[in-house]
């Protein structure tokens, strides 16, 4: 990737995180920050490729659905940081995933690492804030002056799904009670 296609790519995703964050903020999802931290944004480094891998062959039938995937995988990696970050922090991503694979890793980890059931109250209303990010990240994406079909649509392809892990990431923090604070 050129210098020139690595800045379109980078001015993309700075854009399409102020847009989230904008809706998520004026929806209560989080603050006037994007929460995270080096651990989440190292172990997604180290998932990421075997996520696309499952992923990207899903993207035409699929885009909401795979970008949501990735919040949830956010939320999931969030919660394990919390919870017990020196036994989660060596996991490969089969482990977030789940045994029955990508097509239900939104139920696996609603049940596994939220603890929610499927289809509970609060299991619906976890979904529903992570579609409706999924669902305007599709829409930025789409509406962005990226030529459709190129290489560089292929990379905000990808920069839409690593923004969309680590808004998933951020809102599951916020519900954790995290926040920053000016020292």
């Amino acid at each position: 990737m050129t210098e020139n296609e690595k800045e379109v790519i980078q001015g993309f995703k700075e854009r399409l995180t102020k847009h989230l964050l904008s809706i998520c903020k004026e929806k209560g999802y989080l603050g006037d920050t994007l929460l995270q931290t080096p651990d989440i944004e190292g172990k997604w480094t180290e998932i990421a490729p075997d996520y696309y891998g499952d992923a990207i062959p899903e993207f035409n039938g699929y885009p909401e659905v795979v970008l949501a995937w990735a919040a949830y995988l956010g939320e999931a990696v969030a919660q394990c940081w919390d919870s017990d970050w020196t036994s989660f922090s060596g996991e490969k991503y089969g482990f977030f995933r789940g045994a029955r694979g990508f097509d239900y890793l939104d139920e696996h980890i609603t049940e596994k690492f939220l603890g929610y059931k499927v289809g509970s109250e609060e299991g619906n209303a976890e979904a529903e804030v992570l579609r409706d990010l999924a669902t305007q990240a599709y829409t930025f994406l789409r509406h962005d002056n990226i030529e459709a079909q190129s290489i560089l649509a292929y990379k905000a392809v990808l920069a839409s799904i690593d923004v969309m892990f680590l808004v998933g990431a951020a809102v599951r923090l916020k519900k954790l009670g995290y926040k920053f604070e000016k020292m």
